[in-house]
């Protein structure tokens, strides 16, 4: 029993040492001494600030480094071994060095060894002390290759990251900030991933959507204008992070969906017309509204009532302008709603009142249906000073004239011409 006391006694003394000689120690018979640089600074047991500590150490102390771990050193103080945040301990250049060649920290990162920046692939997002993740460990790679980092790449942006960033930025005459910001990033890598409404390039002078001109629908694999004002709108919105490239991929695809589903839209990642409305509030610049054919004694009777004002536009010339229902039981009554309405119809005409029939969309109600009209003007006058004496007559599907009671196929070809054009 003794025997095996004494083995288990042995095996963990050997298991102690190998835990001794597996940390980030100085090596053996070899002494570095740092400096403490403030008052009542924390000497802890463990290397987190949370941790107890040993005692309070004033400026000026001494301490033996042993190690680092994070933010913090590994240090000896009288007798005992604990912690020091890193920013409270001066530490000479020539320490570092020798620190960092008895220590020799490895990195497991998978950007230890690019040998370019260009071959880190995109560039990160920007970042400041505190942040972690894959875009620091670009960033510390990138440092590296530039001579200004001596750290390792461990994607931690702690003191050690800043103090690079700020040499980085004083060798190339940048603002100091020891942040990885906009023109740092765009001086390192040669472009950005992200961007603000403020630092990127393609927002120059634009603050508010109404500034930006309304586009088409969008979808990804599109590339141009239209894009380009769909990104400036997302970004000032705070959903599109991303440089303003012109190119729907991604980084636009991720942000409509985004905003649709912000917006209880649904969320397929397209710029349709109901995401383009929502963000810009009105419809997008190729919108058209189905043309419909209207069969007069169906429906056409009941679905623009008398009274109602609407719009009209003339296939052929795209002119428009507004008429008034005053009557009409075989078909449609109408005069100009006003006299600048009654300019643009002698101008569809050709400047002369005529019986012609002309191919017409008549636009009611958020609907478009397809008609016919023609420009003569007679019988009952309603509106008044319109410069229109009398009214005209519109004609749709299955409509009829009033002295005959027949259908006019000549009125019913032009509607089925209408039939094909678009609002």
């Amino acid at each position: 029993m003794k025997k095996r006391q004494n083995l288990v006694q042995k095996i963990a003394l050997a298991l102690c040492l190998l835990i001794l000689l597996n940390i980030n120690s100085i090596a053996l018979g070899e002494t570095l001494t740092a400096t403490v640089n403030a008052d009542k600074v924390f000497f802890r047991t463990k290397a987190n600030t949370s941790s107890d500590y040993y005692a309070k150490l004033n400026k000026g102390s001494k301490v033996a480094l042993l190690g680092e771990a994070s933010e913090f050193y590994k240090v000896r103080f009288d007798s005992k071994t604990g912690y020091i945040m890193k920013s409270f301990v001066t530490v000479p250049g020539s320490t570092l060095k020798k620190l960092s060649d008895i220590i020799k920290p490895k990195s497991t990162s998978k950007y230890a060894n690019t040998t370019s920046i260009k071959n880190l692939g995109d560039p990160p997002k920007m970042s400041k002390i505190g942040d972690k993740g894959e875009h620091v460990e670009k960033l510390q790679r990138a440092l590296q290759l530039k001579k200004c980092y001596t750290g390792i790449v461990d994607g931690s942006f702690g003191k050690l990251t800043q103090e690079a960033v700020k040499v980085y930025q004083k060798k190339y005459k940048l603002d100091v900030t020891g942040q990885c910001d906009y023109k740092t990033t765009m001086k390192l890598f040669g472009k950005v991933t992200e961007t603000s409404p403020a630092n990127d390039p393609q927002m120059a002078g634009i603050s508010k959507i109404s500034q930006i001109k309304t586009p088409n629908t969008t979808k990804k694999g599109n590339r141009g204008a239209h894009v380009r004002a769909l990104q400036q709108a997302l970004k000032l919105k705070g959903y599109y992070k991303a440089a303003i490239d012109s190119s729907y991929g991604d980084d636009t695809l991720q942000a409509v969906t985004a905003f649709q589903k912000s917006n209880r839209l649904t969320a397929d990642g397209i710029a349709g017309n109901a995401t383009i409305k929502k963000l810009f509030g009105q419809d997008a610049a190729n919108h058209t509204i189905p043309t419909q054919k209207l069969d007069w004694f169906k429906d056409g009777v009941r679905t623009i009532p008398k009274g109602a004002t609407f719009s009209v536009k003339d296939v052929s010339t795209g002119k428009t302008f507004s008429a008034v229902r005053w009557s009409g039981a075989n078909h449609l009554d109408a005069e100009p709603a006003s006299a600048s309405d009654t300019k643009v119809v002698k101008e569809v005409f050709g400047g002369d009142w005529s019986w012609a029939r002309r191919s017409i969309l008549v636009r009611y109600n958020g609907q478009v249906y397809a008609a016919s009209m023609n420009g003569m003007p007679h019988g009952t006058t309603v509106v008044d000073n319109n410069n229109f004496s009398g009214h005209f007559c519109i004609h749709f599907y299955n409509s009829r004239t009033h002295d005959t009671n027949r259908v006019d196929q000549t009125h019913q070809n032009a509607v089925g011409i209408a039939m094909r054009a678009s609002w």
